[in-house]
């Protein structure tokens, strides 16, 4: 046997367990921190959709918000042209007419009406004002649930601040609060 093949073999083997060793120790030093790095980044990919999905929302719900705030600027500006410029007598003559023609209508007795002032109070900026509308009718329930709903279905713009009824000889008295909406007249200046 030839002792230079030998050697050439045995050198070569340990050539080779050397590299190996040295592939084991790169391995091992080396792949764990691989490992984590992918990781990491796995987790940070993770993150960035999830801040992108929750941004998409959040943009969702900002557009929805503007429109529904458009929506109800243009309603509010609709409203605002909508509303009675009338002198406040000319107001409450009109109020005193409805009511006085829906309880004809329903035969019901209207006993009180009470007018308050103008007043700006809860307008929020907005330019209008308001009157309060006390009224009292007596009648037949049946008549008042049809005359409260043709008051509301009236032209006039109002809400029913409150309504109580109560038991009454003739069968039911009925005292409402009604708010009366006009635009507001121009101060001095041009301001609202």
């Amino acid at each position: 046997m030839s002792t230079p093949a030998l050697r050439t073999s045995t050198l070569r083997l340990a050539a080779g367990g050397v590299l190996a060793l040295l592939a084991l120790g790169v391995g091992l030093l080396v792949l764990p921190g691989a490992s984590r790095k992918v990781e990491r980044s796995r987790k940070a990919a993770a993150q960035a959709d999830a801040a992108l999905a929750r941004a998409r929302e959040e943009l969702a719900a900002a557009q929805a918000e503007r429109n529904r705030l458009s929506q109800g600027q243009a309603t509010l500006s609709r409203l605002l042209d909508h509303l009675p410029a009338e002198p406040v007598a000319q107001l409450t003559w009109e109020v005193s007419q409805e009511l006085f023609t829906l309880a004809a209508r329903h035969g019901l007795r209207l006993v009180a009406v009470k007018y308050g002032g103008p007043a700006r109070e809860g307008t929020r900026g907005l330019p209008l004002e308001t009157v309060d509308v006390d009224f009292t009718v007596i009648g037949l329930y049946e008549r008042m649930k049809a005359f409260m709903l043709g008051l509301e279905r009236g032209r006039l713009p109002f809400a029913v601040v409150s309504a109580k009824l109560d038991e009454h000889p003739e069968g039911a008295q009925l005292a409402v609060t009604l708010r009366a909406f006009r635009q507001a007249p121009a101060a001095e200046g041009g301001r609202p």
